[in-house]
């Protein structure tokens, strides 16, 4: 029987996939001993067409005046309740968010928002088709089973077995905390646990001179307190809605002495950033064009490999806004406190508000019941 021919067509799209899934699995410091990520955040697809079409014209802008080495999504990247209007659903808008991508052929990771889960996939049916994505760092990386909670290893440009950076995608949920509904939600208990043992191992396999960063999407309390007491920079222009229980994440960032530095979004009008007790915590600019914000772009954050005297690998981080009229914001800290001072978290307070924020929930909820979440493990 004669053996029959590979088609061409199939070997060019196998030796595509190897090359693309290659790449998403071996990040590095580039020969020049540096490493580009772009943070893209509440880009809030799939409600709008025509903003649609404006947003995936920045992120294309954007990577191509970058050439990142790396795209972190914080959150946000679709608005789930809008993905019902499409035959496939939310798959059909998760591959419109991430096109720009996958033509610029750069890995990415993506972690949830308050908005990304309200379609007809949840949050753990998101995380498992997010693993079938050849440029999804996530389709390798260590992280929480079945969650877009996960590490990102970025290794030297002049050893590709010494851990240089790792960077951590932290999904910080819905609505709710640590059992309080009426609240943004946060890092939970199981998460902060997962945290804890995932820094002692890299400590213990990689030392102590890792450049650890995390995204996440709601901010944490601790940029309240940033903003109350401490000099920032860039702009604070809606209340910080963050959890109204703090679970401890910042103090076992202290504890552990790894993440400097954290970058969320969440709140379309801030871009404030500072330094809370030696952490930096910062905004990223909102990048879509649906919802509130009159300003779209991203965070451009630059890593750079260094080497003391005798030979001791540090990596440095500088970076800045970029919006969508080529304007860069800075990241000097000079402001100070403008408003009067925020004591608790923003959440919304309007009837109507809550009455919607309590009904998405109860759906949520019995998603949940139907099929249990990483909690009920």
């Amino acid at each position: 029987m004669r053996k029959q021919a590979f088609p061409k067509s199939r070997l060019i799209l196998f030796l595509i996939f190897y090359f693309t899934l290659s790449i998403a699995n071996s990040l590095q410091f580039n020969e020049n001993g540096e490493f580009t990520i772009v943070q893209f955040t509440d880009l809030h697809f799939c409600v709008n067409k025509t903003n649609d079409k404006l947003t995936r014209e920045l992120q294309r802008k954007i990577i191509e005046q970058f050439n990142p080495d790396f795209v972190a999504i914080s959150g946000d990247g679709i608005s789930g309740g809008g993905s019902h209007q499409h035959p496939k659903g939310f798959e059909t808008c998760w591959e419109y968010m991430l096109q720009p991508i996958m033509e610029a052929q750069i890995p990415y990771g993506y972690t949830l928002g308050n908005h990304d889960g309200e379609g007809n996939l949840d949050r753990f049916q998101i995380a498992k088709l997010d693993q079938t994505h050849p440029l999804s760092v996530r389709r390798e990386s260590e992280g929480i089973p079945g969650t877009l909670n996960f590490v990102v290893p970025v290794y030297s440009s002049k050893d590709d077995s010494k851990l240089a950076a790792n960077i951590w995608m932290l999904d910080t949920g819905y609505v709710g905390c640590d059992g309080l509904e009426n609240s943004w939600g946060c890092l939970e208990k199981y998460q902060l646990d997962w945290y804890d043992n995932q820094s002692k191992k890299i400590a213990e396999e990689h030392g102590k001179d890792v450049h650890h960063l995390a995204f996440i999407h709601i901010p944490i309390p601790e940029y309240r307190e940033l903003y109350n007491s401490n000099k920032f920079y860039g702009n604070i222009k809606e209340g910080i809605g963050c959890s109204y229980v703090n679970t401890g994440f910042f103090n076992r960032i202290l504890k552990n002495g790894d993440i400097s530095g954290i970058f969320c979004g969440h709140d379309h009008s801030n871009t404030m950033g500072g330094f809370y007790k030696g952490i930096e915590l910062a905004y990223g600019q909102k990048s879509g064009y649906h919802g509130s914000g009159n300003h779209r772009g991203a965070r451009i954050i630059k890593l750079k490999e260094n080497y003391t005297p005798e030979g001791k690998l540090y990596v440095t981080r500088q970076h800045f806004i970029i919006r969508e009229d080529g304007e860069i914001i800075d990241t000097e800290t000079t402001m100070h406190r403008y408003r009067p001072r925020q004591e608790n978290c923003q959440y919304p307070a309007g009837p109507d508000s809550q009455r919607m924020i309590k009904f998405k929930k109860l759906l949520w909820d019995i998603k949940n019941y139907i099929n249990p979440t990483i909690k009920n493990r």
